[in-house]
């Protein structure tokens, strides 16, 4: 699908360019305004052109690669290829057991993608991060009603299992896009917060980190220094960039970063 709107730029031919973004490999979004030019020309509608005709040669090719792994396979290497399924894991007011459902994202021959679940979704999605606290989630969903006073029971939203940053793929987000509000139960760490920018990025304001304005009672938490100094630095550029000052106070102080899992009961 990617291949099929460079192509639309190549020949000079409008383009859905906000579809478009959502297809582009993150270090190519990130460096979009080198890459393009737009102005609008319809409902809808974008001319794009092309700023940096190397970087988008790089483009280009990479959206050559294999449609699927079973042709990746054939010319030596699967691995060249994105797999055509993806899957989450997922709470909601339905089901009848603690065993959560699986919604299954299927990318077709003509490049969409076909969602099967067996729900309605609500208006709000709560993202957990990692798995332990996914399955005691509403140890987290009172975690998250207590930072950000705002329900987040069953009632009103449901539940999904992140996994880390696989929940920004291509093939999950017609998944987020039925949502009107993403609230992200994230590491406070460096990783946790570039997915959390990442899928900003993509979803504007309707994507919210779940975290207090201030963490005074939740400094403790704060016991997991950096591998890297770096990643210190680039979890206060995030955490700075998106406003988040009682993250930038937390990070400061203490140095160190917080695993979700530490919020746990015992």
């Amino acid at each position: 699908m990617l291949k099929k709107y460079l192509q639309q730029i190549k020949d000079g031919k409008s383009v859905q360019y906000s579809k478009m973004l959502q297809l582009l490999p993150p270090g190519f979004y990130q460096r979009r305004a080198e890459l393009f030019k737009v102005r609008v020309v319809g409902a809808g509608k974008w001319q794009v052109s092309v700023v940096d005709a190397a970087l988008f040669e790089q483009l280009w090719q990479s959206a050559l690669e294999p449609a699927s792994r079973q042709i990746a396979s054939l010319q030596g290497d699967s691995h060249r290829a994105n797999t055509s399924h993806s899957y989450l894991l997922l709470y909601h007011q339905a089901l009848t057991d603690a065993r959560p459902d699986l919604v299954l994202a299927q990318s077709k021959f003509d490049g969409s993608v076909q969602l099967l679940q067996n729900f309605q979704p609500k208006k709000c999605l709560l993202l957990i991060e990692n798995e332990e606290n996914f399955f005691r989630h509403p140890e987290v969903v009172a975690l998250a009603q207590q930072m950000l006073v705002q329900d987040f029971s069953l009632a009103s939203s449901d539940i999904a299992l992140a996994s880390g940053s696989r929940i920004g793929s291509a093939l999950l987000q017609p998944f987020l896009a039925q949502y009107k509000d993403i609230y992200c139960a994230f590491d406070y760490d460096a990783a946790g917060l570039e997915t959390f920018d990442l899928l900003q990025k993509k979803w504007g304001d309707k994507v919210k980190l779940v975290v207090s304005p201030d963490l005074t009672p939740w400094l403790g938490g704060f016991i997991h220094p950096p591998k890297q100094p770096q990643q210190l630095t680039k979890a206060l550029q995030l955490a700075e960039k998106h406003q988040l000052f009682g993250l930038v106070e937390a990070f400061s102080k203490t140095k160190n970063f917080l695993e979700q899992e530490v919020l746990l009961r015992g």
